[in-house]
């Protein structure tokens, strides 16, 4: 790469190659960002958790629901937001921390609430049997029929020295 650079003197070649590796880096990234503003620029959400409601403003036009009337609540996460539930930290991308929250009421009302609007991915589920999705690129696909996963926690038991060692030893054979 160096070896390129330095060969040819024209500036021009030299912004092009830079804007096509900025461009193959952060493509997905803006890609995102623009399908989640036109999806969310008219709509804020907050969720009250002491009063079991979330009140969602959309277009000037304030809607509050009780959480209990949630039918389908998934999130729909990158494939690399996954280190934070596993902790096996694959290198993450650039769009990592981006997804939406794809809310479905029982009287048919569906909305699709992003990170760009609130943080919340990384906390608690806010809605009870909530089902999680992933793609490597996390953008909104309204005819998406298919429910989502649910998530177990991971149950973590320490191993005792003996458990080591016999693992340790599995592999090797004795002599005679």
């Amino acid at each position: 790469m160096n070896y390129f650079f330095f060969k040819v003197y024209n500036p021009t070649v030299i912004l092009i190659t830079i804007g096509q590796f900025f461009i193959l880096f952060n493509g997905p990234a803006i890609y995102l960002l623009i399908n989640y503003y036109k999806n969310n620029k008219n709509t804020e959400f907050s969720i009250d958790k002491n009063s079991n409601t979330i009140s969602i403003v959309e277009n000037g036009i304030t809607k509050e629901y009780s959480l209990n009337e949630v039918k389908h609540s998934i999130y729909n996460l990158g494939k690399y937001w996954r280190n934070a539930i596993d902790k096996n930290y694959r290198i993450p991308t650039i769009f990592s921390d981006f997804g939406y929250w794809d809310l479905t009421f029982e009287n048919g009302d569906r909305y699709y609430l992003t990170t760009l609007l609130q943080d919340f991915l990384l906390e608690e589920d806010k809605v009870k049997n909530t089902k999680y999705r992933f793609r490597l690129i996390p953008y909104i696909d309204r005819s998406e029929t298919e429910q989502g996963i649910e998530l177990k926690p991971i149950e973590y038991k320490p191993k005792s020295r003996t458990e080591k060692l016999k693992e340790s030893y599995k592999g090797k054979q004795t002599r005679n």
